[in-house]
């Protein structure tokens, strides 16, 4: 992703849970559609805190279920089932092993299992010393954008 990227800014590779940045050294941390893929999330917000300077602002953008039973439904159809049978069909007809590229796009939806329901992924960014944490749920509730201000 990071050979892709056309930005003008300066792109850096590195671990979560050591980021290659000197303490309070950042104004902010973006991260998207990653946090469900950790093992533990206390210590990545920590790490997160770390880099940021005081006021620095963290923002995390990740997938989420819709709340309206209706919605919640057909979400779990889409995502559960419609895009791991066109994801895996397409990176298939692209090359990829078969087998491979099913498994890729079946872990999505299962990823999302490993996600905090919202009030304890605001109790832990909170407990990592993040202030004014706010949770925004985005596109009828299948996103949500949390944020917060490091104390």
């Amino acid at each position: 992703m990071l050979a892709a990227a056309r930005e003008g800014a300066p792109l850096v590779q590195g671990d979560a849970l050591a980021l290659p940045f000197r303490s309070g050294e950042l104004d902010g941390v973006v991260c998207g559609f990653a946090l469900r893929n950790f093992a533990a999330i206390p210590p990545v917000l920590a790490e997160c805190g770390r880099v940021l300077r005081p006021g620095g602002r963290l923002a995390l953008l990740e997938v989420d279920a819709p709340s309206q039973p209706l919605l919640r439904l057909g979400h779990r159809v889409w995502f559960g089932r419609v895009v791991p049978f066109v994801g895996g069909f397409v990176a298939a007809r692209s090359g990829a092993p078969r087998a491979r590229a099913a498994a890729a796009y079946r872990y999505l939806p299962a990823s999302v299992a490993y996600l905090p329901p919202a009030p304890q992924l605001i109790g832990l960014m909170s407990a990592a010393g993040f202030a004014s944490v706010a949770r925004q749920p985005l596109s009828g509730g299948i996103a949500q954008l949390l944020t917060g201000t490091r104390s």
